[in-house]
């Protein structure tokens, strides 16, 4: 019989420019072809000083004219004839898939066939008189029914001595799957395109493995912003964890053929599959680096995964901070306690196959599993959840010391700045770190690298102290708010007489040089500030309030605005809430200020916890020192929140009357706005509480070699046994040399291991030790004046205290079936002792 001819029909080709792919995969696929060359022409013996790959896109104008076209040249070493078939033909690709990108063929087709309908491909080598000349017009084959294209001699183009050359050109049109397609690269504008070049060939770009040039501009390699490798955090039990970790690992070998790339039982001699004696051991090597993003991002965190230098994905998350267990439940590691994440990676992983086109890696071949393996372990990262399987892979070490953000400066490695009005440190606004940010993409000393940035984390460690300004006259220093100097009466804050101008304290009602009255006359009738009563222009008093002319309204929300600081936390930037009838509300921003002083109403003295202005923004001053907050245990949070929802609940009374309106009230749309923006605040979980007890404890310990070094012996012996044994099993978890225990005992350190009872335990023999600034800063031995009899029940009473408050402390983490109301009580105790806590 005669044989079948499976030829394909050449409408093939056309199906195949319908395969789904993106603008930039798509050049990404023809800016690979270059990369090869340069490996196939260090392979041949075959040295490119400065390999380069250079790309010119056309203008939309062009575009829209049916003009220009998309040239990708490089300065390879070209393609003989025979090669250049090959590297045409549909399903052929003549690179081995492990030391290359391996993209001529079908990729090459496919890129090429989406973009224009007419494909160009110029090549020589060098020494070669002429250059080949192949067009591959798919509208014509598909006319001709034919796959034979004729290539031609012609000469090389100037300046052009090896390489090759794809050109693309006749653009699809409209009524074609892919028109559109182009003009979308193109409208991403030439500094989007080259920023996302950047990003894709990071890595080749730092090692300098080739310059890629977009329309006459060098695209720039893109560069994580983490902490250097010297920045480190501690935690109880696993002691310092880096904030960036290396590692080149051979997690394993396989024995493939040179000639169809087959894998290759280790016992064989011979490719099983073309019987090829051609036969490579291949190295499974995983190397790069994990580490910690200086600042958290909704989006913005995952590893890159790379493959001989592109980095095939993004940000991966989900093969990292998730965990499948046996029964394909998928568990989530990471974030937990919000949708913020700053865990980033660069891993390059060239034995590790991937699809046809690179969207991704197989990810159910055997080199991925073991690579991820490697990775992040084969449990989950979360503490307590590994089901004694031991883990010490990159990503679970990292993720044990920055899993969660909640203490900002050292402890948790962010930045911050000390907040008085809550004796606490605060996170830094998300707009200083968008500002340093920016000077890291354009390269800024101390800001590309971490010193700037590590300045803020130092600073929400550090209590601000009031600098003093000298005297010009006599040096003595003074606050900086005072007008004049205490020692000499000179003017430190002026300004000029309205009678003599000679200069006066600022604050003068008279001049003290001339006599002349700095109160401006008003010859008209004035309005008080205060109380809004207009006045007759001779009284210096409101008739009605009795402020002083000219006296500010504290409570305008300009004044409130210059005494008061920003509150990033309280504020909700395009605040919008789902409404009643399944509708999204209109975003507004809601800006939010803590006050410096009390905001009190008239002169009776009522003292307002919240203050309300409502503009282009809602603006919201929260006195947070206000007994609503302090003894009421109402959280600003739940104030802000019924604000916002009145204002949601009026601006949208199109609700009311009609059958929406039960459901549009208020509770209902102050819930929404908790539930949306503070859950995870305001809930106060017993592993949170356990957490920070944890951490309180461990601190505690830090500090008592310090102030108990000269009683260390007597502490030790005073132990008992069980506070003993805990202490030997702390030492031998952290590393610790036991046969040192008589100097740890000389010296102290040993209090430093010791257990949560231990303390409570030294806390309550010597208690003095702890006060006047030890540990915390309320007086114990003595106060001047005070009679000792008096002092003795204030030193009973400040033990009373501390101790119950330790003894809470202690007994949760002691407890296993945990009650609501024993946490809201061990987060009570926990508050009032890191209140008081020296820094």
């Amino acid at each position: 019989m005669k044989p079948f001819d499976l030829t394909p029909d050449p409408k093939v080709l056309i199906a195949l420019t319908h395969t789904p792919l993106k603008p930039m995969d798509a050049l990404s696929e023809l800016i690979d072809n270059a990369i090869d060359s340069f490996a196939l022409s260090r392979n041949s013996g075959f040295g490119v000083s400065n390999p380069m790959a250079i790309i010119d896109l056309p203008s939309r104008k062009e575009l829209e004219d049916n003009l220009g076209v998309i040239r990708v040249r490089d300065n390879g070493i070209g393609m003989s004839p025979a090669m250049a078939e090959k590297a045409l033909k549909a399903g052929f690709s003549g690179n081995n898939p492990y030391d290359s990108l391996g993209l001529f063929g079908m990729g090459l087709n496919i890129a090429t066939g989406k973009l224009g309908s007419r494909t160009t491909v110029i090549t020589a080598r060098k020494g070669d008189q002429k250059a080949l000349k192949v067009v591959v017009d798919l509208v014509a084959i598909q006319e001709k029914s034919s796959f034979e294209v004729t290539p031609e001699l012609v000469d090389k183009p100037e300046g052009f001595e090896n390489g090759t050359i794809v050109e693309i050109s006749n653009w699809w049109p409209k009524g074609n799957a892919n028109s559109g397609f182009v003009q979308k690269l193109v409208g991403y504008g030439r500094p989007r395109v080259r920023s996302e070049i950047g990003r894709r060939y990071s890595t080749l770009l730092k090692q300098k493995s080739v310059n890629i040039v977009v329309n006459g501009e060098h695209c720039k390699p893109f560069h994580h912003c983490v902490w250097g490798s010297k920045r480190f955090v501690e935690r109880k039990g696993s002691g310092r964890i880096y904030a960036r970790r290396e590692f080149s690992e051979v997690i394993g070998t396989q024995k493939r053929c040179t000639e169809c790339f087959a894998l290759v039982p280790e016992e064989k001699d011979a490719c099983p599959v073309c019987t090829s004696l051609s036969l490579r051991t291949i190295d499974e090597t995983v190397r790069g680096w994990v580490g910690i993003q200086r600042y958290d991002d909704e989006s913005h965190f995952g590893i890159d995964l790379i493959r001989n230098g592109r980095a095939i994905r993004l940000l991966e998350k989900s093969a990292f901070f998730e965990f499948v267990d046996e029964f394909g439940n998928a568990i989530k590691d990471y974030p937990i306690d919000g949708t913020y994440g700053r865990i980033v990676g660069e891993v390059q992983m060239d034995h590790v196959p991937v699809d046809f086109m690179k969207q991704d890696f197989q990810r159910s071949s055997p080199e991925w599993l073991a690579a991820i393996a490697f990775l992040r372990g084969e449990t989950s990262l979360q503490p307590g959840k590994t089901n004694g399987v031991p883990n010490d892979s990159p990503v679970y070490t990292l993720y044990q010391g920055f899993r969660r953000v909640r203490q900002f400066g050292k402890k948790d490695l962010y930045m911050g700045y000390w907040d008085e009005a809550s004796n606490t440190a605060k996170r830094i606004p998300r707009k200083t770190e968008e500002e340093y940010l920016r000077k890291f993409n354009e390269g800024v000393p101390g800001y590309f690298d971490d010193d700037e940035w590590w300045s803020l984390v130092e600073g929400a460690d550090t209590k601000p102290v009031e600098s003093l300004v000298e005297c010009p006259e006599c040096s003595a220093e003074n606050l900086q708010s005072a007008e004049q100097c205490l020692v000499c009466n000179a003017i430190l804050i002026g300004k000029p007489c309205l009678e003599c101008e000679g200069e006066i304290p600022l604050s003068a009602l008279s001049c003290h040089l001339c006599g002349a009255s700095q109160v401006p006359e008003v010859v008209e009738p004035w309005l008080c500030l205060v109380c809004n009563t207009k006045n007759i222009a001779t009284a210096d008093n409101c008739s009605k309030c009795s402020s002083a002319r000219g006296t500010p309204n504290k409570l305008s929300p300009e004044y409130l605005k210059a005494n008061s600081d920003y509150d990033e936390s309280l504020s909700i930037p395009g605040c919008s809430v789902r409404l009643a009838d399944d509708t999204n509300s209109q975003p507004i921003d809601v800006e939010c200020y803590s006050v410096h002083r009390p905001m009190v109403l008239n002169d009776k003295g009522t003292v307002l916890p919240v203050i309300v202005n409502k503009g282009e923004a809602v603006e919201i001053f929260v006195d947070k020192t206000h007994p609503l907050f302090k003894s009421l245990s109402i959280k600003p949070e739940e104030m802000i929140a019924s604000e916002v929802a009145y204002y949601k609940h009026v601006s949208n009374g199109r609700l009311t009357g009609t059958v929406f309106q039960p459901a549009h009230s208020l509770s209902n749309l102050e819930w929404e706005i908790l539930n949306k923006y503070w859950s995870g605040v305001l809930s106060d979980s017993s592993a949170s509480v356990r957490e920070d007890v944890e951490l309180f404890f461990a601190e505690l310990s830090t500090r008592l070699p310090g102030i108990l070094a000269c009683s260390s012996e007597e502490i030790f012996e005073e132990l008992v046994e069980k506070d003993k044994k805990e202490l030997v099993g702390n030492l031998i978890d952290r590393g610790e040399d036991i046969s040192k225990m008589e100097q740890f005992k000389s010296d102290g350190s040993f209090m430093r291991f010791v257990g949560v009872s231990a303390i409570v335990s030294i806390f309550g023999k010597h208690t003095a030790c702890f006060f006047d600034g030890a540990v915390w800063g309320e007086p114990f031995s003595s106060i001047v004046d005070i009679p000792d009899s008096v002092m003795d029940d204030f030193r009973q009473q400040a033990r009373s205290r501390y101790l119950n408050c330790l003894e809470d402390c202690a007994s949760f983490l002691g407890s296993q079936n945990i009650d609501p109301v024993l946490v809201k009580r061990t987060r009570a105790s926990l508050e009032f002792l890191q209140k008081g806590l020296e820094g």
